[in-house]
């Protein structure tokens, strides 16, 4: 089976996600701390990290744990949401690819499926990680990537945006000679415990970590 580390920095129920990933047949395990989550990062149990933000980095050897478990072939699910709980996504992705995470744009709308919509307001496109789903909750208060430079904007591949026009989910898909891990970028962490069983979340969040294993979700 796969196995999850969920690092959790930011307190909410997270119990629906979890449960809907054992259902798939996930293992998941589920820390709140970033020292464990270097310890568990570091162990080589894990095929996918999921990495929600909080306001603040404690443990200064945070982000070169997480940059380490990247660049060995780990997958991540970035998880981030209004500006200030984007700190652990932020630095991770300003520090590999100079691309950081902000914003506080209040949406508490569902975003649609439109084959070819990935960068209509609004919309999201054709993706394995959208297979099966209509509609998704954008999340509350929302967050989008900021690039510092032109080959920044390359990096990510914008595959939902949310109602204000700015990209909402990502992902990177590693070159093929690389040994870095897919990962997927969501800018609205809300979507986690706010309108759970509204528009696809449940599905969303297992067709993403299938996504990211590299395996179909069927």
């Amino acid at each position: 089976g796969f196995n999850i580390l969920i690092g959790q920095f930011y307190n909410f129920d997270m119990q629906k996600p979890i449960d809907a990933l054992k259902i798939k047949g996930f293992q998941v395990k589920h820390v709140t701390t970033e020292d464990e989550c270097i310890t568990e990062l570091a162990s080589n149990r894990y095929q996918i990290a999921w990495i929600i933000s909080s306001t603040q980095i404690r443990n200064s050897k945070f982000i070169s744990a997480l940059t380490a478990f990247h660049s060995a072939g780990g997958a991540i699910f970035l998880f981030a949401d209004n500006t200030p709980y984007v700190c652990h996504v932020s630095e991770f992705l300003r520090t590999k690819f100079g691309i950081t995470v902000e914003g506080n744009y209040y949406g508490g709308k569902t975003m649609t499926y439109k084959e070819n919509g990935y960068l209509q307001a609004g919309n999201f496109g054709q993706h394995e990680i959208f297979t099966g789903i209509t509609n998704l909750f954008e999340g509350i208060t929302i967050c989008h990537p900021v690039y510092s430079t032109s080959a920044s904007r390359e990096v990510f591949v914008t595959i939902a945006t949310a109602t204000d026009g700015n990209s909402s989910i990502a992902v990177y898909d590693p070159p093929s000679i690389s040994t870095e891990g897919r990962l997927c970028l969501d800018c609205g962490f809300t979507k986690l415990y706010c309108n759970w069983d509204s528009a696809g979340t449940a599905r969303y969040i297992v067709n993403a970590s299938c996504w990211l294993l590299g395996i179909k979700n069927v």
